[in-house]
């Protein structure tokens, strides 16, 4: 059994033997219980470290001062960055590690090799968290490594479809004998049908684009993998791209038709103008792809009617993205008081806090399927696609800094493989001959965590209409 598949089973199995003792209710008790630290001369003093879009930043701080006011022996500060990036920097840098901290999983291995985390497993079971049920095992096991839960599974960002209902009208499709979907509340649908649905949105005016494909790795390798084919050379140690590979090929030539239709999709000159999403907020671009962060901004659109789908299956609906966790410093002078913070920070009320924000996914499977996340009287109507995403959702096998070398090295090629008329197969092979210097210099640290290659896989469901 391997080191992840052993961190699983002892942190399913404790969660199991905890279910025994009570089951669900257990599981949403633990930020009730008494904080198992003692009482000092003052309140303890915690800091809580986490990134976000401002709206997201707002809901931990709510979240804080609920905790706050029913603990007056603890005072908790919160100190903010605006990416996972930002703050690994300042930590690089010598500056001190909240006690309690959320972290990107492409992070985890740096975390753990400088020694800023201490496993959270023992001191989550010891407050009756329960890692059984309520969490997915790709979750589990993203974060964990050396046989213990090294950090807490808090969120995943899974790319969507977002797209305008007055310009991608499924029931005016259908009245008009255009494909369309079989089922909105599952959010599947082929290739085929989403082309008919970008010539259908193309045709509502000589201004309005379908869809916007980016020109990136992350853009193009969904359809890839969706088509069973090989994005990278080797999903463990990647030397180089795949995209001559016969199965890469095979699935391109069912995508591209569909996105390289002239005036589909965007064109250099209005990129210049305006960001896609700019263009999908004027109601100018039809569909595009984003992860839930942008759902707050969008909200804020007046007049604009959208909600969201899954990525098109070329043969089994398959998505990018990553996961973070929260994590327990190993040098926090209140180890019990921040475990206390930590077990508060993942129960369904505290979570739900900062679900309903609208700017994560939970992977706690109980937030995810509420309407404190699910916000049915709020766009997207079909939230739960996001949810049901998670479980289709691929991890590249390097870390987002690898990924922005390789766009930075592949990116002018990839949008002439995106050009109405190209030569598949000979750009295709010079994007996997661009990539190799950058993944040879990577090779090393090209695995971004030692979970990254387990929770890498790609689960493909049945393609529906």
């Amino acid at each position: 059994m391997s080191k992840v598949a052993s961190a699983i089973a002892l942190t399913v199995v404790a969660g199991a033997a905890l279910s025994g003792c009570g089951g669900h209710a257990a599981a949403t008790k633990h930020h009730k219980t008494r904080p198992s630290h003692t009482a000092a001369a003052g309140p303890t003093q915690l800091r809580l470290g986490v990134f976000g879009s401002p709206a997201e930043l707002a809901a931990y701080q709510q979240a804080v001062s609920t905790y706050d006011a029913q603990h007056t022996d603890v005072t908790i500060s919160v100190q903010t960055w605006p990416t996972a990036a930002a703050m690994m920097k300042d930590l690089a840098s010598g500056s001190p590690t909240p006690d309690v901290f959320l972290a990107g999983r492409e992070d985890l291995a740096e975390l753990e090799q400088d020694k800023t985390i201490a496993p959270v497993d023992e001191a989550l079971a010891a407050r009756n968290v329960d890692l059984g049920d309520e969490y997915s095992r790709e979750a589990l096991e993203a974060f964990s490594a050396d046989r213990h839960l090294q950090c807490m599974p808090y969120a995943a960002d899974p790319d969507v479809v977002y797209y305008n209902t007055d310009l991608v009208d499924f029931d005016a499709m259908k009245a008009a004998g255009v494909a369309t979907p079989n089922s909105l509340d599952s959010g599947k649908w082929t290739v085929n049908t989403f082309a008919a649905a970008v010539q259908y949105a193309s045709a509502a005016g000589p201004r309005i684009r379908g869809f916007y494909l980016p020109p990136t790795l992350e853009g193009l390798a969904p359809y890839i993998y969706s088509g069973q084919g090989k994005v990278f050379d080797d999903e463990t140690t990647p030397t180089s791209l795949a995209f001559s590979d016969p199965s890469s090929q095979k699935a391109l030539e069912e995508l591209l038709p569909a996105v390289t239709t002239p005036g589909a999709t965007l064109s250099a000159q209005q990129l210049k103008k305006h960001t896609p999403l700019q263009w999908f907020e004027r109601g100018k671009l039809a569909m595009m792809v984003g992860d839930r962060s942008i759902v707050p901004e969008l909200r804020e659109q007046p007049g604009l009617h959208w909600d969201v789908i899954s990525l098109p299956s070329v043969n089994g609906t398959t998505t990018v993205g990553d996961y973070t966790g929260l994590c327990l410093s190993r040098t926090t002078k209140t180890p019990q008081a921040a475990a206390d913070l930590l077990a508060y920070l993942v129960s369904d009320d505290a979570e739900a806090i900062v679900a309903h924000a609208g700017s994560i996914v939970p992977v706690n499977n109980e937030v995810a399927l509420s309407d404190d996340f699910l916000q049915p009287d709020l766009q997207p109507a079909h939230a739960k696609v996001f949810v049901n995403s998670i479980r289709q959702m691929h991890i590249l096998p390097v870390s987002s800094d690898v990924a922005d070398s390789l766009d930075g090295a592949v990116g002018g090629l990839l949008t002439q493989l995106l050009a109405p008329g190209a030569d598949v197969a000979g750009i295709s092979a010079s994007i996997d001959a661009a990539s190799q210097p950058i993944l040879a210099q990577a090779l090393p640290s090209s695995s971004s965590s030692p979970s990254a290659t387990t929770s890498a896989t790609t689960s493909a469901s049945t393609p529906a209409g």
